[in-house]
């Protein structure tokens, strides 16, 4: 059967071909750095707070520019702002 106690000399396995000394820490990676925070702001500001200020003030460029142009014009500020976020992002 196995020997528990023993090395059998066999084929060991290790993920990833690396060794245990070669092998990465999990701590290593980290949680991004400021960048990585700058991302999840722009996702959140993209996906919620500017969702948002539409919603509840529709009205909001409404004393500027016509109603309809404002419409089309506010949801193009996550679009840029994901964009630019996005191509930084992946500059660094």
């Amino acid at each position: 059967m196995s020997s528990e106690d023993g090395d059998d000399g066999g084929y060991v396995h290790t993920p990833g071909g690396l060794d245990g000394a070669d092998a990465p820490d999990d701590e290593s990676e980290g949680d991004g750095g400021p960048s990585g925070w700058i991302l999840v702001g722009a996702i959140t500001l993209a996906t919620l707070v500017i969702p948002g200020v539409i919603y509840v003030y529709p009205t909001l460029l409404a004393d500027h520019v016509p109603f309809l142009v404002a419409m089309l014009a506010l949801p193009f500020v996550p679009a840029l702002l994901l964009g630019v976020v996005g191509v930084w992002a992946m500059k660094e």
